[in-house]
């Protein structure tokens, strides 16, 4: 909880695009050294900045581009991580119908998400939207960090918990009722968006529900799908 918070807020709010920055960077480094989960602090100018960025903002030809590119890469990786944690968890099935004597259980999470991993991961563009008041590499570690509700734009979890006899097989697919959905409401209902068919629910996340910037996002060039399997076994127990 801010303290003195309306004196926190009326003097953020008067704060220019640059000197909100320089505030981020001063909560940011206190931040890491605090080892918190969040600070309320650092969040609120995180959602300032994005609301002085989105607020001026104008959608050119070229930035429809990009935008258009972040959507369909989050489309596809959503596809992709999707298909892969149902491919690998079919597999673990398999392993387990066998007779593995490891497995007791298991798990299958797919996750897709951005990643900032220095420059490369940042275009630069030659015509800067925001007159080089913003340090986009320096709010991409901060936003990369600190982005803890939306780690990831898209998870995908199947457990495995029942027994299954020799030959028996356990065919479960995760409904994904969100890829039937358009996501283009909210921000990205904009006219200027229209000739876009389709919005992803990860689309929809990062550009509505996370504190990354319209300027933040057309500049991503790093983006991260990963998916894990967790093999369970529950040791020995005495028989009583």
């Amino acid at each position: 909880m801010i303290e003195n918070w309306e004196e926190f807020y009326e003097k953020m709010e008067k704060l220019s695009l640059s000197d909100l920055e320089v505030m981020i960077k001063e909560l940011y480094q206190k931040f890491q050294k605090s080892k918190a989960y969040s600070d309320d602090r650092l969040n609120a100018c995180l959602t300032q900045r994005k609301y002085l960025i989105n607020r001026n903002f104008i959608f050119t030809p070229k930035v429809v581009k990009h935008i258009e590119r972040v959507n369909s890469i989050l489309t596809k990786s959503t596809a992709k991580v999707l298909k892969r944690t149902e491919f690998l968890y079919s597999q673990m099935v398999q392993l387990k119908a066998k007779g593995d004597d490891f497995l007791d259980d298991f798990n299958v999470e797919g996750t897709v998400a951005v990643a900032y991993n220095g420059e490369e991961s940042i275009l630069t563009f030659d015509k800067d939207e925001n007159n080089g008041q913003s340090d986009y590499h320096a709010m991409a570690d901060v936003l990369d960090f600190t982005n803890n509700a939306f780690e990831y734009l898209r998870t995908f979890s199947i457990s495995y918990g029942g027994n299954l006899f020799p030959g028996e097989t356990d065919d479960k697919f995760i409904i994904d009722e969100t890829m039937e959905l358009n996501w283009n409401i909210e921000l990205l209902s904009a006219p200027e968006l229209s000739s876009i068919e389709y919005f992803c629910y990860a689309s929809h996340i990062l550009f509505v529900d996370s504190r990354y910037s319209l300027s933040d996002i057309i500049r991503i060039n790093d983006f991260w799908n990963e998916v894990k399997v967790t093999h369970q076994n529950w040791g020995e127990k005495l028989t009583v």
